[in-house]
Formats: C-alpha cells, structure tokens, sequence
C-alpha cells in the first residue's frame, strides 16, 4: 500500500469511528437509558476493535499518519468525516451528559 492510499484509508477509519459515535449520541436522544447502555457497552467494542486491530497497525506502517488527536502529525480534514450521520445540537430534546 502506498502511502497516500494508505491516507485514504486511515480517513475512511476515522470517518467510521465518527459515524459509531454519533450512532451512540443518536441513540442516547431517541432511546430509552437500558437500551442506550446496551447500544454504547456494543459500540465501544467494536471502537476498541476498530483502533487495536484497524488503525494501530496502519499507524505503525505509516507513522505520519498518526492523527493529531492522538499526539501525532496528521491532521485529518475536517471534510473527511462529511457527510455526518447526526447531530446531538440538532435534537432540542436531547438531554445532554454532564462534562
């Protein structure tokens, strides 16, 4: 793999996980808290899976691609992660955790 394929790829996997969380935010605002617990304990496994198994062995092969948000070079653009699933703000309703 050459590395701006491998550019394209770490953007897909970043997109990915964006997607996962903001399935986990979706939930949280249309669900009831058992199943939002279920859906997040499911949904950090498969991120885990993702990261350990997916994007570690990428960065090992192409350390400059390590992204920023993980104290490395890369920053991933902002267009990577377009078009977005959903929106916490865009639900007036949701009720948001403490940070």
């Amino acid at each position: 793999m050459k590395s701006s394929e491998a550019e394209e790829l770490s953007h897909l996997l970043a997109r990915i996980g964006a997607y996962l969380d903001q399935s986990t935010a979706f939930v949280q605002d249309h669900d009831s808290i058992e199943n939002f617990s279920e859906y997040k304990r499911v949904i950090g496994k498969l991120m885990a899976d993702l990261f350990l198994n997916a994007m570690t062995p990428l960065y090992e092969r192409f350390p400059e691609l390590l992204p920023d948000y993980l104290d490395g070079p890369h920053k991933i653009p902002e267009s990577a992660y377009l078009p977005t699933f959903y929106r916490p703000d865009s639900n007036p309703d949701a009720i948001l955790p403490d940070s």
